[in-house]
Formats: structure tokens, sequence, C-alpha cells
């Protein structure tokens, strides 16, 4: 779509050929520790890596971000919901509930403070039901096909596991209420410059 595009990742080898096939430039970088040596960005897209940084960086990380935007530029941010149906449930019946790869998982509060902290006016926050949707034990062609409760409910029949029945029988609630789903979305416009200092890493 004409759009420059440069993906920054930790270990980008597994999907480089990928990544150069689709004309996206690859910048091996660790988010915590180095910056990304870029200016005047008009989008930055943050899907699934807050949840995998260390708390104390992540303001660091958001900054980072924000001197890479160009004024007015944009975040898009996704991050995992803490207080989805299914991490209450788990926290219930004694299981950690934060994914094992995950270093901290947020709230919808949580989120939006750290954005705005960072030099971020937030245009739009919503929590998605896609994952509600789509994180279900099914053939990759069924996957394809989901795109309603009605799809979800024919995956159950077709294929009864105890995933599939309990994020059928969750649907209506997170349906109807939001702050159950699993996924918190923020849109977020750069209006100032961020004035974190970097602090020095332990240890």
């Amino acid at each position: 779509m004409s759009y420059n595009v440069i993906a920054f990742d930790i270990e980008p080898e597994p999907y480089i050929k990928i990544a150069k096939a689709c004309d996206v430039s690859v910048v091996k970088c660790d988010l915590e520790r180095d910056e990304l040596g870029i200016t005047k960005a008009d989008c930055a897209v943050f899907t699934e890596v807050l949840e995998h940084q260390h708390y104390y960086y992540v303001p660091i990380v958001l900054a980072k971000i924000n001197r890479c935007l160009k004024q007015e530029g944009v975040l898009i941010l996704t991050t995992p919901n803490i207080a989805s149906l299914f991490r209450r449930l788990r926290l219930l019946l004694g299981i950690q509930p934060i994914y094992e790869y995950h270093v901290r998982e947020y709230t919808m509060n949580d989120v939006i403070a750290l954005v705005r902290a960072t030099g971020f006016d937030v245009i739009k926050a919503y929590y998605s039901i896609v994952n509600d949707l789509m994180l279900i034990d099914a053939e990759p062609e069924d996957y394809l096909r989901i795109s309603s409760f009605k799809d979800l409910v024919k995956i159950a029949i077709k294929k009864p596991a105890k995933l599939n029945i309990l994020r059928t029988m969750a649907y209506p609630v997170i349906k109807l209420i939001p702050s159950l789903r699993q996924l918190i979305v923020v849109v977020a416009r750069k209006i100032a410059k961020p004035t974190l200092k970097k602090p020095s890493r332990w240890g």
C-alpha cells in the first residue's frame, strides 16, 4: 500500500525471510535497551508486546515510540486484558492467570494511564472480541470461516473440545459485558514529547 514498513524485534530470525518477501525492513532491537533510530513516522503498531516488557521499563519503551513518531502520529496498541472473564476464572480456581511468557498483564485503566503519561492523547479505547472468537481448538480452514457466534457454535458442535465449549458458553457474557473480553485495544495520538528520563538498569 506504498507504506515504508519497518519491523523491530528482539529475535526476528524466525520470520525475517517472510518480512523481506513482503518488502518489510527488519531491525534487530531490544526495546528496553536500544533506541529505535527513526523519527517522524506516521504510525507505530505495538501489538501483543507490552505484556512482554518489564514493567519498570514500559514507560521508557512507550517514550521511545513517542520519539519515533511525528507530531500527531498515531500509536495502535493491543495487549491482553488481565480482567477478562477467563483470567478471573483461572484466579478463582487458584491457577496463575497470566500466560507463562508474559511479564505482566494490564487492565484498560493501566494501559490508558501509561499511554497518557508518555505524551499521547487517547483517540479510542475498547475491548476487542476477536480473541474470544479466535482462540479456540479448530482446524486451519475453520479459522477462516469464523466471524460470529454462530460460527463458534458450529465449531463447538463439530469439535466439542473443552476449550471450544467454554468459549461458546462464555460468549454471550463477554458480548454483554465488554470489559470481560480478552483483548484491550488503544489508539492514541502523539501530542507532546515524552519527559521521562532513562533509568539505570538493575543489577
